[in-house]
């Protein structure tokens, strides 16, 4: 959707926090969201992020991201205002002048990614504010072993290129799960990315070693988060094949094969 799609009112108001519209750059990469752009004030750009308010999925998840950004901002993209009115939802972050990561083997962005998850295994669980557990998420994938998965950790889950931004740091954005994890979980969750774009699980798993928790996870809980994400990504495979999702389940299962999982 365009700034001229958007309620008159909804404009006002979104003004109102930002300042005076200018101009925009609509993207084209979000997957969950009807209002994705770039929005250029008289004085700064934000990132506009917004869903209809009878969207109640989309809703609740826009809302994730709104209570944990002041806990991960350090890491993220900050959260700048929250617009709730005339029919929709809508998030305004300060735009990054950034890029999608480079995960390739040899990428210049892989130390900036192991700075950036080094700083989020640091954040303790926030007070007051309830977030769900990876032990309750994957139960359905890691069955009697989905306890290995726990921790206090606040972790993002699902870190694809596409959510790590480079600028400077690597900033980590679309906090639509955040979830307490095991403090490794991440770092697990970046290996399998990596073995999609083109790393071998072995060189995958050395680079997760870099991380103290996740050299002295056990080797039956790196095996339980290897088994619960080939069985959630086939099923998402399964259900919506797009070529991304197929490709993300297809490194599971290259991943699970190298741990004779298959």
């Amino acid at each position: 959707m365009s700034w001229q799609d958007l309620p008159a009112d909804l404009r006002r108001l979104i003004e109102a926090e930002a300042g005076a519209f200018v101009g925009a750059e609509q993207l084209g990469t979000g997957h969950n969201c009807l209002l994705g752009m770039v929005m250029h004030t008289t004085h700064d750009r934000y990132f506009l992020k917004g869903v209809p308010s009878d969207h109640k999925r989309a809703v609740w998840t826009q809302s994730n991201e709104a209570a944990i950004n002041p806990h991960i901002r350090h890491v993220s993209a900050p959260l700048v205002f929250h617009v709730a009115a005339v029919g929709w939802d809508v998030l305004g972050f300060r735009s990054l002048d950034a890029q999608h990561a480079d995960m390739s083997p040899g990428s210049p962005d892989l130390p900036k990614i192991t700075a950036s998850l080094q700083a989020l295994a640091s954040i303790p669980a926030p007070d007051r504010l309830t977030l769900r557990t990876a032990e309750d998420r994957w139960r359905n994938y890691a069955g009697d072993h989905a306890h290995l998965l726990a921790g206090t950790t606040v972790a993002h889950t699902d870190l694809h290129r596409h959510n790590i931004l480079i600028e400077g740091t690597a900033k980590f954005i679309d906090w639509a799960w955040p979830t307490l994890a095991a403090p490794w979980f991440d770092t697990a969750s970046v290996g399998l990315q990596l073995i999609r774009a083109g790393h071998t699980p072995k060189d995958a798993e050395l680079w997760c070693q870099n991380f103290p928790a996740f050299a002295e996870a056990t080797n039956q809980a790196v095996t339980t988060f290897v088994t619960a994400a080939r069985g959630l990504w086939a099923e998402i495979a399964t259900t919506d094949p797009q070529p991304w999702k197929v490709e993300v389940a297809d490194a599971a299962d290259v991943w699970a094969g190298y741990r004779d999982l298959r």
